[in-house]
């Protein structure tokens, strides 16, 4: 069996120095994908990019703040997240009703279709639609992806999880994986066979040949079928060090083309998400 890998920038529309960096990417064919994170105040930026230069794009579903003090504003207006996008769990999973929740995942896809923008994709800001908060949100993320004919960006293989945990996963999580991928198949929603994206914080990376070594190492394990390495880069943010500068890395790992020559090493076939529609 064959081995594709797709290699995506989260966060297109985040703020400028992430849409400067992965539109740099885009144009110089470093990536091959990328999704909108509709909520955010540069997103319409990162529209008006998509449809100038005809490039295909995600849709990055949000339905939470990343933090309190500024919290994301809904684009659906429901009732659930009149004041913002809930940035706490709690909120997220006792004061949000999943009608609200689809009603938000269509306006975010209709806000960036009418934008002038193609949607190739569907994924997810935070795994809050994975079930991992004790809600059904998958169910509507799945519904939502049936509906406008969407692959998903769900792994079908336990490897995400366990390199996110970094131990072995018990059985009965992966039953639980297992049942959630079934939901998606009854829909006739494709999937990934796997995922892969850093977990770790600066303070255990801390320097950039840390985390290219990451990558590269995910690589050379890659398994057969279809693949997507999900990064965020970003060009440094004034006055902003922590856990940013994790953004900037990958950024400069992108850039440097490392990803695209290892995976030609391996025989790796660098894809888009077009590799469900053919």
């Amino acid at each position: 069996m064959s081995k594709y890998l797709i290699i995506n920038a989260d966060d297109f529309g985040y703020n400028d120095e992430q849409n400067s960096a992965i539109s740099e990417l885009l144009n110089k064919g470093l990536i091959t994908s990328t999704s909108i994170l509709a909520v955010c105040s540069k997103s319409k930026d990162a529209i008006d990019f998509a449809k100038k230069n005809a490039v295909d794009v995600g849709v990055h579903l949000t339905i939470n703040s990343d933090n309190s003090d500024k919290k994301w504003q809904s684009v659906s207006n429901a009732k659930s997240f009149v004041g913002g996008l809930p940035s706490e769990q709690r909120d997220l999973i006792f004061r949000t009703t999943r009608r609200d929740v689809r009603s938000e995942l269509e306006a975010q896809y209709d806000f960036i279709t009418k934008g002038g923008a193609k949607v190739d994709h569907a994924d997810n800001h935070c795994a809050t639609l994975y079930g991992i908060n004790g809600r059904r949100f998958y169910i509507d993320a799945f519904d939502f992806c049936a509906e406008h004919n969407l692959p998903f960006r769900f792994p079908k293989t336990s490897g995400f999880l366990e390199r996110q945990l970094e131990r072995k996963i018990p059985n009965a999580l992966k039953s639980y994986q297992q049942m959630i991928v079934r939901s998606g198949e009854k829909r006739g929603v494709k999937m990934l066979d796997d995922l892969v994206s850093n977990p770790w914080s600066m303070q255990r990376i801390k320097d950039y040949n840390t985390l290219e070594k990451y990558y590269l190492d995910a690589i050379d394990n890659c398994i057969d079928g279809i693949t997507e390495m999900f990064l965020h880069p970003a060009l440094p943010l004034e006055n902003e060090q922590g856990e940013w500068q994790k953004r900037v890395f990958e950024y400069e790992i992108l850039k440097s083309g490392c990803l695209l020559d290892r995976a030609k090493q391996k025989g790796i076939e660098v894809v888009s998400w077009k590799i469900f529609n053919q």
